[in-house]
């Protein structure tokens, strides 16, 4: 499909483009040049009180510019409110004795403890396959929190009673576990045994407490149909009856993303088509689509606003290979927000990330803290001006 003919079925797809007017929140396209950025991927942010823990494969936090630098191996520490790095806590995470990939970060309840998740071996030089727990205050690996997870892990959510934990692999400690695991509060590995058929990419807690979400590019959760979407219990990892119609996501495909808020779960999705959509919470088991708005890459991190008037959405659309105009003139390059009751753009917010072509990450995640918007990936400048992997935005 030429780029032409994609624009106009983008459009098609989506209803209108919205040129609304901007929110009350202080919203702004231009990145601050104030807040430290890192030298490297950045692929994971976890927000603890005014603390931002960030993660990725990098080896500096370092001040707009270059002045101010700390040595660290793919953990850091930023304090949100200032953007400005914090020395002290830099876990080595490493891989063979180099650096190493951390794909997620979670933090403990009571803010003690940074769970890693990636493909490592090791954290201070201690064994660490794929998973450790440090401690926030010295960086100290937590030995009870040892597992060996034989393939890499995408996410971790802490819940009330447990610590989830999805990825790649078949096995936690010699023990069999498909792609899904979860561990006690003082870190047991438990019984809770949902499997998937496939890798998991996304996690979500559902607003009724008691289920969660998942995403990723399986097609069969516990043996039973879902296609990169499921619900599952909390308690026991039996899949709930809620479940996106079929046909509706075709595989394959990958949910890389998902944000449930109130009656409506959105989620980004890519491997092609590539999208943002919402689907209904509020219908009983079937979890219908409301809307989707189409783009022409992966639509990787999602953040609603503090207002609840727009959803962020992060990827690497438009910065990989193909152009995506929308507005009039205007391109899509990663960043975007939507109406989340229609899924209209909105034409007012469209920050240009580079490197633009074979930049298949761009946005990977993004973090709100109510009064700043925090984004990170694969990024070299925002709109022009020279900003690397660790952004932010004012809200």
């Amino acid at each position: 499909m030429s780029v032409k003919r994609l624009a106009l079925v983008v459009l098609a797809a989506t209803g209108a483009i919205a040129a609304t007017a901007s929110p009350a929140f202080a919203l702004s396209a231009t990145a601050d040049t104030s807040a430290w950025e890192t030298n490297g991927k950045t692929l994971a942010l976890a927000l603890s009180g005014d603390t931002l823990y960030v993660g990725g494969k990098f080896s500096l936090l370092r001040s707009q510019g270059g002045l101010s630098k700390i040595h660290v191996k793919s953990v850091g520490e930023v304090t949100a409110s200032t953007g400005i790095g914090v020395k002290g806590f830099a876990p080595l995470v490493t891989l063979a004795g180099k650096t190493g990939n951390v794909n997620a970060l979670a933090v403990s309840a009571d803010g003690s403890t940074l769970f890693i998740g990636g493909k490592f071996d090791a954290v201070n030089g201690v064994p660490a396959a794929n998973f450790a727990a440090v401690s926030t205050s010295t960086g100290e690996v937590i030995p009870a929190f040892s597992h060996t997870f034989n393939n890499q892990i995408h996410v971790i959510k802490v819940g009330p009673s447990m610590i989830y934990i999805g990825g790649a692999f078949k096995n936690v400690d010699g023990q069999t576990r498909n792609r899904l695991a979860a561990l006690t509060l003082t870190g047991d590995l438990t019984s809770w045994t949902a499997s998937a058929d496939n890798a998991v990419r996304s996690m979500a807690f559902a607003p009724d407490g008691t289920t969660m979400f998942v995403g990723g590019s399986f097609t069969t959760i516990n043996g039973i149909s879902r296609v990169s979407v499921a619900r599952l219990d909390m308690t026991t990892g039996a899949l709930n009856n809620w479940a996106i119609p079929a046909g509706t996501i075709v595989a394959p495909q990958v949910a890389w993303t998902l944000l449930p808020v109130g009656d409506r779960l959105y989620g980004g999705f890519g491997r092609g088509p590539n999208y943002s959509a919402a689907f209904h919470l509020d219908t009983g088991d079937i979890g219908s689509q409301v809307w989707r708005f189409n783009t022409v890459g992966n639509d990787e991190s999602m953040v609603m606003s503090p207002d609840g008037t727009r959803l962020f959405v992060g990827g690497h659309f438009g910065t990989a290979v193909l152009t995506q105009t929308v507005c009039g003139t205007q391109h899509l390059h990663g960043l975007m927000s939507l109406n989340p009751a229609t899924g209209a753009l909105y034409c007012d917010w469209l920050p240009a990330i580079t490197p633009q072509g074979s930049n298949y990450t761009g946005a990977w995640a993004m973090v709100s803290t109510g009064t700043w918007l925090y984004a990170s990936g694969l990024i070299d400048a925002i709109n022009g001006v020279p900003h690397t992997d660790l952004v932010r935005f004012p809200l």
